[in-house]
């Protein structure tokens, strides 16, 4: 191989390439954006030497699950995810999809994420947001999910009722144009309005379409807390009807009470495969999880239909008082207000019109104001405009290593691409956007040994990859794509924190996407090699 030339060669390495579970030394040769060798390099040419001496080579991370359709079009480098390993992700989880989006006044709630920093809607379908963003580059490759409470909204609004024939055959014809576009599949947000007004019907409606043209159904189930074996129960019901792929979104369970029962959701997924139902799931490491406060305690009902439909429920003050009543009448340890109370598990995130409340618990507000944390929380939320996130450590410990342990379960990180600096780096984002994939090599593979280093890294690159149909990414071998991340493993580690979450991870040395360095000792490389991938027929 000495006479071969090649543009990269990453030597001396030690390679887990997502196929095999044993590592072994090899070096890496890269022409253009793929890998044609895998072997002795040590005397070949090339015209860039990476060193990974003492170090694991892997191909780069599939994030499974991120909402970096939100901030693609202010923070193209996607300095979060690059800087963690990750090459390809995947949009338009939980309903939610920027790409189906217009600038029509019925998508005014999503545009009012891109207010912030100046950002527009400047397309009409799918495919003019992919080329938007071919247009502007990417830090990362880019697949993307049509999102089911989007489409919804292109045919109903906000309308709060089962869809009837008519409309169903109208989403469907919508879905049919996203898939034709390059839409993998669809997504679900079913604790959302509007995807939780849809019914089973519409669900399996829709999904029949998606398995047509191979796609999968990704959903946030309906409820990840007292009602989860129902929720799990209904999206099976989904696979096992309309015979299309179902994916399990950031599967846990939420709120004390309610731990232990990823130990039944498990056996029910277990049973399903055994009827031949296609459904795996995936995850992110931490015990918290992050989403929009209203949605975390209000009853479903009041949070249904628009945002101003939303407020003008908390603003009359006989529904409050009978919102305020259900909430207390749910949860009745939500009148405790002390440190031990379930506020004090959740924080305010992202409150740009409060920033000197973001971090701080809603218990230690109460206590402050000497008010009840029911009416500080609801205050907040129409404070806020309904633009309020809120950080719920609500996850048992136990829980995310069993989840983990399942053999199809990918780590997915329910992150939006941000960066430090600027505007992006005002937001107390949840730590999962910097931390997922190190945090699981780190703490519960090296520390914790919960799974093998081989067993983490096929959940990050061949599960996804084989969940997506990507034949030629999430391994290395030769023809495949040249998406690689170097890293140590004895020093990857997650560092960001709930108080410091803009902080990138240690141990991870070099990332490349399509064969270009995006990522090298600490720092951007201003690459933007990213390629938008669409689903083909």
């Amino acid at each position: 191989m000495a006479d071969d030339r090649y543009d990269i060669v990453v030597h001396g390495g030690t390679v887990l390439d997502g196929i095999c579970d044993a590592p072994y030394a090899a070096d890496i040769g890269i022409v253009d954006d793929r890998v044609v060798a895998i072997g002795d390099l040590g005397d070949a040419h090339a015209s860039r030497r990476v060193s990974a001496v003492g170090m694991r080579v892997a191909p780069g991370f599939i994030d499974i699950h991120t909402h970096s359709d939100i901030s693609i079009t202010f923070h193209q480098p996607m300095v979060s995810m690059i800087s963690q390993g990750v090459t390809t992700q995947v949009t338009g989880n939980c309903s939610l999809c920027l790409g189906l989006a217009t600038s029509s006044e019925t998508f005014a709630f999503e545009q009012s994420w891109l207010d912030a920093h100046g950002a527009r809607i400047c397309w009409t379908d799918l495919d003019g947001h992919l080329k938007y963003v071919r247009e502007i580059g990417c830090g990362t490759n880019y697949v993307m999910l049509a999102g089911h409470g989007t489409i919804r909204k292109r045919v109903m609004g906000m309308a709060d009722r089962y869809a009837d024939r008519h409309e169903i055959e109208a989403m469907k014809r919508e879905l049919v144009v996203a898939l034709e576009q390059g839409a993998w599949g669809i997504s679900t947000g079913l604790e959302y309005t509007p995807s939780g007004c849809a019914n089973l019907e519409e669900l399996v409606a829709l999904s029949s379409v998606v398995r047509r043209y191979g796609g999968f159904y990704a959903t946030h189930l309906r409820n990840e807390g007292d009602a989860l074996l129902e929720a799990v129960a209904e999206a099976l019901a989904v696979g096992e009807q309309a015979r299309v792929a179902v994916q399990l979104s950031h599967h846990k369970a939420e709120g004390r009470r309610n731990w232990g029962k990823v130990h039944e959701t498990i056996k029910m997924v277990d049973a399903a495969r055994q009827r031949g139902v296609d459904v795996e799931m995936d995850q992110y490491p931490y015990t918290a999880f992050m989403t929009n406060l209203a949605t975390q305690i209000l009853p479903p009902w009041a949070v249904r239909g628009s945002n101003d439909e939303v407020l003008a429920r908390l603003e009359d003050p006989t529904t409050r008082q009978g919102i305020a009543a259900e909430v207390r009448d749910r949860y009745p340890d939500l009148e405790d207000d002390s440190t031990e109370s379930p506020w004090e598990l959740i924080e305010i995130g992202v409150a740009r019109g409060l920033r000197s409340l973001q971090g701080r618990t809603v218990a230690s507000l109460a206590r402050e104001q000497r008010r009840s944390a029911v009416d500080v929380a609801l205050d907040l939320v129409v404070h806020e405009s309904n633009f309020l996130s809120a950080i719920n450590h609500g996850i048992g410990a136990e829980d995310v290593r069993y989840v983990m342990q399942h053999p199809l379960t990918m780590i997915g990180s329910d992150a939006v691409g941000t960066g430090p600096e600027g505007k992006t780096g005002d937001d107390p984002v949840h730590p999962r956007c910097y931390g997922t994939f190190p945090r699981v090599l780190g703490r519960y593979v090296r520390e914790a040994g919960v799974i093998t280093e081989a067993e983490a890294i096929k959940k990050m690159t061949v599960l996804p990859a084989t969940r997506l149909g990507l034949t030629d990414r999430g391994k290395l071998a030769p023809g495949a794509y040249a998406d690689i991340v170097v890293y140590d493993p004895n020093r990857v580690e997650d560092t960001a924190t709930y108080e410091e979450p803009h902080r990138v991870a240690t141990g991870i040395q070099t990332v490349l996407t399509n064969g270009r360095i995006t990522w090298d000792a600490g720092a951007w490389t201003g690459a933007l090699p990213g390629r938008v991938l669409r689903r083909g027929p």
